[in-house]
């Protein structure tokens, strides 16, 4: 077991989640020509182009949401002995978490949307009731993307990821215990090409496990405690330092992404350049204040607004969140929508005390393993 120093706190990670929905958002609403063609956006007093370039970079939201998760996954990992058992009572402690958010979710958008428009019944029953009820189920578990089969919503995709980060993250942590992170980054980024395999797409877990190794890697060796030891951040000529070395490494990554772009350089576009998105967060934006608490709010909120915002922006208020024409009102607008609805979700759980609920459960599963 090991006690890992933490220069990356739950508040910094919840910060640096606020930060990438607000990316996840921008990239939804502009990195695709035909999701807003059809209405009058302005993009003054910048190039349609030049916006669209930097939405299609914002990609690297989710490499930023997977980068946290490594960190905090390797952070429990561990303080916990590698025996069968033990590993077995945190998968299923980790996984139960995981999808206990997305079950309450899951449910007030089947009962919402089937009174709405039926949309579970068309996602999931348009050829028989028997493969309807496994399409259901496999939604329910978070497990669409890996069986390639309907989903209500295209951005549920990253519950498959996320369950494998879980059960994979335990292997990868022996793997780098024995034979260091160096050879198994190179794997990680090799194989595909090796393979003579193309971007593995937007949507597969293997595009943005570098990122869970990376945050692996800062959590195990304290990278963000070793930076800020050798270069405080917490003086003037310090902070400009910083902002000037991550800023400049920020636009460099800008460059590459729109010469290059994701689908052709993904090892470093969705792997090594949130890196520096990364530090400039950690080192220069949440450290200012008030906004840093702003962003901790936000981040809070952010696993139920990457959830739900989809439904807002395509499927239900899309003819609404485009009607404000400025490009920066309508994300603040679909941004507005989608805190407001989670803010909303998260009373209602309050007020069925669901977070009781499941935290018995799991109280009661765990003590029949540990029996």
């Amino acid at each position: 077991m090991l006690v890992l120093k933490q220069a990356f706190s739950r508040g910094d990670s919840l910060a640096v989640k606020g930060i990438a929905v607000m990316m996840l958002l921008f990239h939804h609403l502009y990195s695709a020509l035909e999701r807003f063609d059809s209405y009058p956006v302005s993009f003054f007093p910048f190039a349609q182009d030049d916006v669209v370039a930097v939405a299609l970079m914002f990609k690297n939201c989710v490499s930023l949401f997977a980068f946290i998760s490594g960190y905090g996954l390797l952070k429990s990992i561990a303080s916990i002995p590698l025996n069968r058992r033990s590993v077995l009572i945190w998968n299923i402690t980790r996984l139960l978490k995981l999808l206990s958010g997305f079950w309450f979710i899951y449910a007030l958008v089947f009962v919402v949307s089937l009174c709405l428009d039926g949309l579970p019944i068309k996602t999931y029953f348009e050829s028989s009731s028997v493969a309807g009820f496994c399409y259901l189920l496999n939604d329910f578990f978070g497990l669409a993307n890996f069986f390639d089969t309907p989903t209500m919503n295209s951005t549920w995709w990253y519950m498959s990821a996320a369950i494998l980060y879980v059960l994979l993250v335990p292997l990868l942590y022996l793997f780098v215990r024995r034979i260091g992170y160096l050879p198994v980054l190179a794997a990680t980024a090799a194989l595909p090409r090796l393979l003579n395999s193309d971007y593995p797409g937007g949507m597969d877990p293997y595009s943005f496990l570098l990122s869970i190794l990376f945050g692996m890697l800062f959590a195990q060796y304290d990278v963000f405690g070793r930076i800020e030891r050798r270069f405080p951040a917490d003086n003037p000529r310090g902070y400009l330092l910083h902002f000037v070395v991550w800023g400049a490494l920020v636009v460099l990554a800008y460059q590459i992404s729109r010469n290059y772009g994701h689908t052709e350089a993904w090892e470093l576009n969705l792997g090594v350049l949130p890196l520096a998105f990364l530090c400039f967060f950690r080192f220069c934006v949440i450290r200012i204040p008030g906004l840093r608490q702003v962003l901790r709010f936000l981040g809070r909120h952010s696993m139920t607004i990457f959830l739900i915002h989809t439904f807002i922006q395509f499927t239900y208020l899309e003819d609404f969140v485009y009607s404000f024409k400025n490009f920066a009102l309508i994300f603040l607008v679909l941004l507005a929508l989608s805190l407001a609805f989670s803010i909303l979700l998260d009373g209602l759980r309050k007020l069925c005390r669901y977070d009781r609920l499941i935290d018995a459960l799991l109280h009661r599963i765990t003590k029949k393993l540990a029996a």
